[in-house]
This record gives structure tokens, sequence and C-alpha cells, in this order.
């Protein structure tokens, strides 16, 4: 095979990856327009937060979605909203994989099987540490763990968790 036939095959490839990808966007963007939610999601993640602080010794109470801690005589109510589910993060992981290309589709549920709770675990370590941040060195923190530090690690997350499966020999 000639290399400029190879390199049309290969852009090929990258077209219908970035066609795929793009068209499993719009229902990421139906969920962000018509404002749904998940509202059991989040009181998981409330649930699962609350339970972790009082490991913690940490007094918190869930209340639906809300984690409450009483620190400093102080109640602070944090909500976990959705999109501190982390619904974005883990709908781009699957779309990373469903388009990409060279791979069969059972290989692709394999690896979805073990990607997406690993998301979902760094996620929640994200949930927690930020409240534990908080509580330990004081809510002026809050929302630069939060918005600076974690969002772009939840985004790196997904790009490496993706990268290191695409290493892998094609299956």
């Amino acid at each position: 095979m000639s290399s400029k036939s190879l390199r049309r095959k290969k852009l090929i490839e990258v077209a219908k990856f970035i066609i795929i990808f793009n068209l499993l966007s719009i229902p990421m963007y139906a969920v962000l327009y018509f404002n749904l939610s998940l509202d059991p999601l989040r009181e998981f993640l409330a649930f699962l937060t609350t339970k972790f602080l009082n490991v913690l010794s940490i007094d918190a109470l869930q209340e639906n979605s809300f984690v409450n801690i009483l620190a400093n005589n102080q109640l602070l109510k944090i909500d976990i909203s959705f999109d501190s589910t982390g619904w974005k993060t883990l709908y781009a992981l699957f779309a990373l994989t469903v388009a990409t290309p060279k791979r069969k589709m059972k290989g692709k549920a394999k690896f979805l099987a073990i990607g997406l709770p690993a998301l979902f675990i760094i996620n929640f370590l994200r949930i927690a540490t930020t409240i534990l941040v908080a509580v330990n060195y004081g809510f002026k923190y809050f929302e630069v763990v939060h918005i600076f530090l974690w969002r772009e690690g939840l985004i790196a997350a997904v790009v490496l968790i993706w990268y290191l499966w695409l290493r892998q020999r094609v299956k």
C-alpha cells in the first residue's frame, strides 16, 4: 500500500471518529438543554460522601442530595449537584470509547466495565477531598479546590484512562 493511500485511510478513520464522537454528543446536549437531572445519583453520592466523612469522625448528615456538616459551630450545606456527579466525564469516556475505531464492541464493553467505575470513584474522591479541604482549612479554599484543581483533574483522568486503553494491543 502506498504512503498516499495509507494516509488517506488514516484520514478516513479520523473523520469517522470525529463524526461518531460528535453524534454521540447530541444526547449530552439534550440533557443540558432540557436541564435534566438524575436525583437518585445525586442522593447516592451524598450518601457515600456522608458515610465517608462519618468514618473520618466528621459530623455529617445527608439530607436528600445535600451533605450537611457541623464544623466550627457552623452548619455547612453542600449540594451534590447534577454536575458534581461527574456524569459529563462518564459520558465523555463512553463516547470516546464507542467512537474509537479498530476496536471490537466486546473489547469496548470490557474496558467501559472497568473505566466507568474507576472514573466514578475518582469523582467521589474529588467530592470528598474538596469537602475535607474546606472543613480542615476553611471554605475560602472550597472553590479553588473544586474548580481549578479538580475540574481539570477530572478531564485529565478521562483522557489518561482512555489513552491507557488505546495503548493496549488492538483487540
